[in-house]
């Protein structure tokens, strides 16, 4: 098999005042594994701000080694689907204790069967990741995969309010560098750990590895990780993070399983991203449209139509393998229990509707932030955004679909792609009751998403297909006001979509954004910001070669907040919304405890108003999380404190230089990534 080439260089609230202000200081790497050794529990996370444009829209998302070798993949599964217990595929697995976290397989990972304990003392929790590259099937169709510690999704992250999450990185891809973001995660004080590459870190070269450590106070719920260097994640690089909370203000539920699906591509996700930034491309006649997928996978499994291969002929690695049919995600339900069902978004594109059949469901969490409940039978989601809902199983005993079909009406298929349509642009999960044996044929009826309402759950809270829920409609659990703006915080950008070179790109305010190489935001700007005052430093284009001793480079769209002790404005609480650009129209305004979360959906030719806390020292990254947009250029940073974040990556090299470590500074820049 040929090596994958050589990664572009492109990547893309709940505090409260018991955050600890530890600074969170590089660690000394644990010996790596032997090669082959499995997966093992690990909890990671970070603070970034990332948003995501649909055709409908843009949707904003939250503040924000070894020898290479290739895994193999468990014996193929059998010609016809059938269901399969909830494990992710997994080359080879096996288990492996850390000092906080017992052996688990991947199915009970899945279903947070793993005797975590909750509880509100703090701890350390450990996990080591070996990145490697190998193939594997998901659909029944071979291809190029990127695995943590051997399977994907990858291994789960548990933790609790309040504890410090220690992550190991070993990178043992051939020729690749690599990076993690944790999805959602604050990084309170801790920056330089958000994980995303070109900004916060320069990638983690073939053969070396990188710990992330960082404190998850204040937080709880849904979270995921996922590789912030390109398209790593839609070839596999992602996993789950829960953080729970003796606290937490949801309802009390029996059962409690985590569902991760995205789009899934046959083709290696870097060759096509090199045809959608090139002038033509094969799935549409027209410039920019994204590539169309080729399936759906939920829990890393799903079913292909092998008649039908089109989409993967043109795929040398795959000329001399046999496409097999796949399997269905299977978990199991008691009758009368209400179970808490995870749902997080891998898409790298596509959004979906998520059903149930015959099922109700109830939405207690969005983007980790607890709401009062919303009575639904659908749930809209696009990349990157999560929802915890309650299920009641209430029904008769038997297997009953799970839906997760891509919302055709919010996006474009171009040309369209014969093996999406095969499987009627839908997967299908089992949700199976009691001891009902998993082949038995399914029963129930699905639900109707086009109505408006129905007679079970009443109105339908979603007013559009193609949207998040009303901004004004989710009531956060921990009521908390709109942050005050500093009178220096107002931030506005827009973007629009034009040619350059005959290509299609995102400008920014005008500014196209263009990565750094062998470098990183956070390190290239303070090396010349030593001792400088950041007091008058103002929002600007990037094109400037110095502001106030920061010196962002040409082609980085950088918003600087000056008021550090008051909120700041980017016309992320969501405290407004309406139609055009801001202040051209009228914007709707809510103030008293406005919905939190870190992923929003912005519909096109509109706006919306955010909020977010100005007192977190670091260079933030806000993006669109449809990746093939972020690659395009819709990206953008947030600089917030930078003389205390000054102040404190001074203290990091100089805690190295005591231990007689190297500075910890641009660690990996310079290097060929």
């Amino acid at each position: 098999m040929d090596p994958r080439r050589q990664f572009r260089d492109d990547d893309d609230g709940d505090d409260d005042d018991a955050q600890r202000e530890t600074l969170i200081q590089p660690l000394s790497p644990i010996p790596r594994p032997d090669k082959g050794t499995g997966w093992r529990l690990c909890l990671l996370a970070t603070c970034c701000v990332t948003f995501l444009f649909a055709l409908s829209g843009l949707l904003l998302s939250g503040f924000f080694a070894g020898t290479p070798g290739a895994t193999t993949r468990p014996p193929a599964p059998p010609t016809e689907p059938s269901p399969v217990s909830e494990t992710p595929h997994a080359a080879n697995p096996t288990t492996s204790a850390s000092p906080t976290n017992p052996p688990v397989s991947p199915a009970q990972q899945l279903d947070l069967k793993t005797g975590f304990q909750i509880s509100s003392t703090p701890q350390v929790r450990d996990y080591v990741f070996n990145i490697t590259l190998g193939r594997d099937s998901p659909d029944g169709v071979p291809k190029s995969m990127i695995f943590v510690n051997g399977q994907s999704p990858g291994p789960l992250i548990e933790a609790n309010t309040g504890d410090l999450i220690r992550v190991v990185v070993y990178n043992s891809l051939p020729e690749e560098s690599t990076a993690i973001h944790w999805h959602g995660i604050n990084q309170r004080n801790s920056n330089w750990m958000d994980g995303v590459h070109g900004v916060t870190q320069c990638g983690i070269p073939p053969g070396e590895s990188f710990t992330y450590a960082f404190n998850v106070s204040g937080q709880r719920g849904t979270f995921w990780y996922h590789a912030h260097v390109s398209l790593q994640y839609t070839d596999g690089l992602y996993g789950p993070l829960v953080i729970h909370d003796a606290g937490e203000q949801v309802p009390k539920t029996e059962d409690d399983k985590v569902v991760m699906f995205g789009d899934f591509f046959h083709r290696d996700a870097e060759e096509l991203v090199d045809q959608y930034l090139g002038t033509s491309h094969p799935w549409s006649n027209m410039a920019g449209m994204e590539p169309p997928p080729d399936n759906i996978i939920i829990n890393g499994h799903h079913v292909s139509n092998c008649s039908s291969s089109s989409s993967t002929e043109d795929n040398k690695d795959m000329d001399d393998l046999t496409c097999q049919s796949g399997s269905l995600y299977n978990t199991r339900v008691k009758s009368g229990h209400q179970v808490r069902l995870r749902l997080i978004s891998h898409s790298t594109s596509t959004p979906f509707l998520v059903t149930v059949d015959n099922h109700t469901l109830s939405i207690i969490e969005m983007d980790g932030t607890e709401i009062e409940p919303i009575a639904t039978t659908r749930v809209f989601m696009n990349p990157g955004q999560r929802y915890s809902v309650v299920l009641t199983a209430n029904q008769t005993a038997g297997n009953y679909k799970m839906r997760v079909t891509a919302a055709r009406s919010c996006f474009h298929l171009g040309k369209g792609n014969p093996n999406f349509a095969n499987v009627n642009y839908e997967a299908v999960g089992l949700l199976s009751y009691d001891d009902v044996d998993a082949t038995t044929p399914p029963i129930g009826s699905r639900w109707d998403t086009t109505v408006t309402s129905n007679a079970v759950s009443g109105r339908e809270p979603w007013h559009d297909a193609c949207e998040d829920l009303p901004f004004d409609m989710p009531k956060p659990m921990r009521n908390a006001a709109a942050f005050e703006v500093g009178e220096h915080n107002h931030h506005y950008f827009s973007f629009r979509r034009d040619s350059k070179n005959g290509t299609i790109h995102s400008f920014i305010n005008d500014t196209l954004y263009e990565p750094l190489r062998n470098e990183a935001t956070l390190w290239k700007a303070s090396k010349t910001a030593a001792s400088k005052s950041t007091t008058d430093i103002v929002a600007h284009t990037g094109h400037a070669d110095n502001v106030s001793g920061w010196n962002f480079g040409p082609e980085r769209f950088v918003m600087v907040s000056q008021d550090a002790n008051a909120g700041a404005q980017i016309p992320f609480q969501v405290v407004g919304w309406g139609t055009n650009t801001f202040g051209q129209a009228e914007t709707t305004w809510n103030l008293d405890n406005p919905m939190r979360r870190d992923t929003v959906t912005v519909p096109g030719y509109s706006h919306v108003v955010l909020r977010i806390r100005g007192d977190n020292p670091g260079i933030w990254a806000l993006h669109c999380h449809i990746l093939w947009h972020a690659e395009d250029g819709m990206f953008v940073q947030i600089g917030q404190r930078l003389d205390e974040l000054q102040a404190r990556l001074e203290a990091l090299d100089a805690k190295n230089m005591e231990s007689g470590e190297a500075p910890f500074r641009g660690r990996f820049c310079g290097e060929k990534q």
